[in-house]
């Protein structure tokens, strides 16, 4: 009895001592937006005890797009970089992210990416990003300023930060599901091949159809030829929508811009991704690399990078993440893979991934003000 009674007592201390020299409050903010996100808009605690948020379209002289303002204290403030989704900044659960993280105190600003509409990112695209950071950090100069960006759209959020005035200026980027070296993720949803990080295997999953088609539609407007370019996308439009469907006398029409983008697609090959990338139409080859991380010197990002990613992700590999968070050597990196997530699936919260969710939202409440 006097050993229980002892080890109550020290588990007591203990908890006094979190709350005393912890941020209790953080803690609990973290545990309810992390049941807001994965309801993904659905009604919540977290929205009955914080106040709705204003949001209205804005404009400024480089750009336009969703402000989201937290009824209280603002404490931060956060470019939130919208995926490729044909519905773009319009997308609901996007919206729901965004008033969840304005609730928590953080301004936020959803840009519009024209190109992501039509389920592709750009070069340009980080322009546009910056663009947004700098018009953000304008009408909230004392707050932290920060970047989020889900998938594909952190390639965009990336290359903003390196901006010369923004290195020093962004304290911290939340990726989730991001990645380091495009052609290493064109690799694996093509073939389904990757390689974590300190593990010198290769494994392999079932390449995901929706991102195979997803880069075909993409890259299908930078052709020179428009009959290719009508061609590729009539495929991913019928491949979309059934898994199955006979593509062989488009194909066959196909000249030889849009047969090389084809090759892509259809190869099953990890080792012959490199080549046929290389055969790609230079419009399309010039975009890909715009796009790729790797050939950038992320050696000079500063602030936070918090990384997230799921590792059953079917879209990106985990082993992106890891890349992303090696290659950053000049910021402060928070890595955090979660089981069971897939690709950003949120509403996938469970006891066995809640732990290391909540210590991700945690990372990024400690960065408000």
């Amino acid at each position: 009895m006097k050993t229980l009674r002892r080890l109550a007592i020290g588990l007591a201390a203990i908890v006094v001592l979190l709350f005393v020299f912890g941020r209790p409050v953080t803690w609990v903010q973290a545990a309810l937006v992390m049941w807001d996100l994965a309801a993904g808009g659905a009604p919540t605690l977290w929205q009955e005890v914080m106040e709705a948020p204003s949001e209205y379209p804005t404009r400024w002289e480089s750009g336009e797009g969703d402000l989201y303002l937290p009824a209280g204290k603002i404490r931060a403030a956060m470019v939130l970089v919208p995926g490729a989704a044909v519905l773009g900044r319009d997308e609901p659960r996007l919206k729901a992210l965004a008033r969840t993280f304005a609730r928590a105190g953080f301004a936020v600003l959803v840009p519009e990416l024209p190109e992501v509409r039509n389920l592709a990112l750009s070069r340009t695209d980080g322009a546009r990003v910056a663009s947004a950071l700098r018009q953000l950090g304008k009408w909230q100069p004392g707050a932290p300023l920060g970047v989020a960006a889900i998938s594909y759209a952190v390639g965009p959020a990336v290359i903003a930060m390196l901006e010369d005035d923004l290195t020093s200026r962004v304290a911290f980027l939340v990726s989730i599901g991001g990645y380091h070296d495009i052609t290493a993720a064109i690799r694996f949803i093509t073939t389904g091949a990757f390689r974590p990080m300190g593990d010198g295997r290769e494994f392999r999953r079932e390449p995901n159809g929706y991102g195979r088609w997803a880069f075909l539609h993409a890259n299908a407007g930078r052709l020179e030829s428009a009959a290719d370019a009508h061609l590729l996308q009539e495929i991913a439009r019928r491949r979309f929508h059934d898994a199955g469907a006979d593509i062989a006398s488009l194909a066959a029409s196909l000249g030889p811009q849009g047969r090389a983008v084809l090759a892509v697609v259809d190869n099953r090959d990890p080792d012959a991704v490199l080549s046929l990338i290389a055969a790609l139409p230079a419009r399309v080859r010039q975009e890909i690399d715009g796009l790729n991380l790797a050939l950038y010197d992320l050696s000079r990002l500063r602030g936070h990078l918090i990384l997230v990613h799921g590792q059953t992700d079917p879209l990106v590999p985990y082993s992106e993440s890891q890349s992303l968070a090696a290659s950053a050597s000049g910021a402060r990196v928070s890595l955090f893979l979660i089981d069971d997530i897939g690709h950003v699936e949120f509403n996938a919260v469970s006891l066995g991934n809640a732990w290391t969710m909540w210590q991700a939202i945690v990372a990024l409440l400690g960065e408000r003000r």
